[in-house]
């Protein structure tokens, strides 16, 4: 049996965890967490609010603390972080009719945040409660993004019609519900429905701050460290940034093992993967591959050349990772036999 593994190195599900505002306290409070967890993150940020000069975050007509400059947002890079676009999507402005007009990313606003972060940007955060955020497929494609997240409180899945235009994150908070019954944080809050599911939860916060001045979407320090604690206690997880897993997902979707053959000598097969879509940074695929056995070793050769990345799941099976491409050839070997 050869198949490609739902998540990338057979983990069971993911976890990923986006932040609203570059502001100085994501160095100061979360980077410290992150690196004790393993944990990258993800900055979402409008290219010409973050380039103003005006030194301050505006959310909400708040001043918070100090945004990020460009060399504080390249540390948090250099740790693994990623960038994702930000901005409304319906402008406060009116039109000649009255009605707010609207506001979508475009190529124009994608290329200028990847100017300033030195980086691909692929992915899009809509920083509101907004289920109809209002941005077509069309519209995110003619900007070069692959994936839009809105603010609604709900898992993502692996699944085939799975729509990237309109995926979920899960807000982080101190207390929510006001003025509805309060409830208290929850650190368990979805992370076992996503191990249950083998799902992909994004969590999201606007500041992480020792007082924070929104209950409903800023963190503290304390609060973030356990609820980190609780992703590494469920287990089985991969942590990564939303642009590596829409990559994944999409890597899934267009690259496909066709001409299956086995021999006792060896297990061959070619990926078809004509369409991969040109933005897609990470363009590896993890398979899991039934061998003989009684081969004590396997020896895996991509065109040719070995793969370094290969476990032994148990006797008679393997996992391995690698990048894919178009018309690649693979052949599985015994390596008492190579």
């Amino acid at each position: 049996m050869l198949r490609v593994d739902t998540w990338k190195h057979g983990w069971r599900w993911v976890y990923s965890i986006t932040y609203d505002e570059a502001v100085h306290s994501l160095l100061e409070f979360a980077l410290p967490l992150h690196r004790r967890h393993a944990i990258p993150g993800a900055v979402a940020l409008d290219a010409e609010g973050q380039s103003s000069g005006d030194g301050q975050s505006d959310s909400g007509g708040r001043k918070h603390a100090p945004t990020l400059s460009i060399d504080e947002l390249r540390e948090l890079q250099r740790h693994g972080w990623s960038v994702a676009g930000c901005g409304p999507t319906r402008k406060q402005s009116r039109n000649g009719d009255g009605e707010p007009t609207r506001g979508i990313p475009t190529q124009a606003s994608r290329e200028a945040l990847e100017r300033l972060v030195g980086a691909p940007v692929t992915v899009h955060a809509v920083p509101t409660i907004d289920h109809h955020h209002g941005i077509l497929p069309e519209e995110v494609q003619a900007a070069g993004l692959l994936a839009v997240f809105t603010l609604e409180d709900r898992l993502n899945y692996n699944h085939v019609d799975e729509d990237l235009y309109a995926l979920g994150r899960s807000a982080l908070y101190t207390v929510e519900g006001v003025p509805l019954p309060a409830r208290t944080y929850d650190p368990y809050w979805r992370l076992h429905q996503a191990w249950d599911s083998e799902g992909w939860l994004v969590d999201s916060a606007r500041v992480v701050s020792a007082d924070p001045e929104d209950s409903e979407r800023d963190i503290t320090p304390a609060l973030l460290g356990e609820r980190f604690a609780k992703v590494a206690e469920v287990g089985d997880v991969w942590l990564a940034t939303p642009d590596e897993v829409i990559d994944y997902i999409l890597m899934r979707r267009a690259a496909h093992p066709r001409g299956y053959r086995a021999t006792e000598e060896a297990i061959e097969f070619w990926m078809e993967a004509p369409r991969i879509p040109e933005r897609v940074q990470n363009r590896e695929l993890t398979f899991t591959l039934d061998v003989p056995a009684t081969w004590q070793n396997s020896v895996v050769a991509s065109d040719g050349a070995p793969v370094n990345d290969v476990t032994a799941i148990k006797a008679g099976r393997i996992r391995f990772t690698l990048p894919v491409h178009d018309g690649q050839q693979l052949r599985i070997e015994n390596a008492a036999t190579v």
